[in-house]
C-alpha cells in the first residue's frame, strides 16, 4: 500500500529503521503546511533576487496565505489569527543568519524533495530542503549534503537550550533515515542533518550516526 507524502506532523515509517512522528493538531498541520510551502516560494525567489526584495512582498501576501490555510479546511477566524503567525515565520528566516544561509542558493538545492524506499512496502518521505555546502553553516564550499527539516513548534515553559536537545533527541530517528536515503550521494561523513525552527528562529545541526 502506497503512503501519501507528509510534512512532521504525521506518522510515517520510510526504509527499514522505523520511527514516528507526533500528530499534532488539525491547525497545527495546516499551519505547517502553509509555511512549509512558502518556505519552498522564498527559496525559489531568492535564486533570482535579494532579501531586501523578498521581505516587502512577504507583508503582501496576506491574501495567498489566507487561500492556503483555508484549502486546508481551516475557519474564517482561524485564517484570520494565522496569516500572521505564517508572516512572521517567513520573516523570521529570512532575518536570521543561518536561516537566510538555508533559504539561500546553493549547489544542488532542492526543496520538498520526494523520496521513496522499500522494506515490504513502498514508503515515501519529502525532504524540506537539501543543497551541497561548507562542513558547518555558513561556510563556503560545496563538499557537504545537507539535509534540513523545518519544523513550525516552539519551546513552552523549558528555555530554547533544553528545548532545542530534546528536540534533536525527537527525530534523530527520522533524521537518521533521511541521510541512509540521500546516503548514496556522498562519501562517508559528508553528510549534515539539521532542524530549522523560523518561529524562534533557530537552527539546530549535526552530523548523522553512521551505521
Amino acid at each position: 500500500m502506497n503512503q501519501t507524502l507528509s510534512y512532521g506532523e504525521d506518522a510515517i515509517k520510510p526504509g527499514p529503521a522505523h520511527f514516528e512522528r507526533p500528530e499534532g493538531s488539525f491547525e497545527a498541520r495546516a499551519f505547517g503546511n502553509a509555511v512549509h510551502a512558502f518556505l519552498e516560494m522564498v527559496a525559489k525567489r531568492l535564486a533570482g533576487t535579494s532579501v531586501e526584495t523578498i521581505l516587502p512582498e512577504v507583508a503582501g501576501w496576506t491574501q495567498r496565505i489566507a487561500a492556503v490555510l483555508r484549502g486546508d479546511g481551516l475557519q474564517p477566524d482561524v485564517v484570520q489569527r494565522l496569516v500572521p503567525r505564517v508572516k512572521t515565520a517567513l520573516t523570521n528566516m529570512l532575518q536570521d543568519d543561518e536561516g537566510r544561509w538555508v533559504l539561500s542558493q546553493h549547489n544542488q538545492a532542492s526543496n520538498e524533495l520526494s523520496l521513496s524506499s522499500w522494506s515490504g512496502t513502498r514508503n515515501s518521505v519529502r525532504l524540506d530542503r537539501v543543497f551541497q555546502g561548507g562542513a558547518k553553516p555558513m561556510e563556503t564550499g560545496a563538499g557537504y549534503l545537507w539535509i534540513i527539516d523545518y519544523k513550525t513548534t516552539t519551546h513552552g515553559r523549558e528555555g530554547i537550550d533544553e528545548f532545542l536537545a530534546e528536540e534533536r533527541m525527537k527525530y534523530a530517528d527520522q533524521m537518521k533515515v533521511y541521510a541512509r536515503m540521500m546516503s548514496n550521494l556522498v562519501q562517508s561523513g559528508e553528510l549534515r542533518v539539521g532542524l530549522y525552527y523560523p518561529m524562534m528562529p533557530k537552527l539546530v545541526w549535526w552530523e548523522p550516526d553512521k551505521d
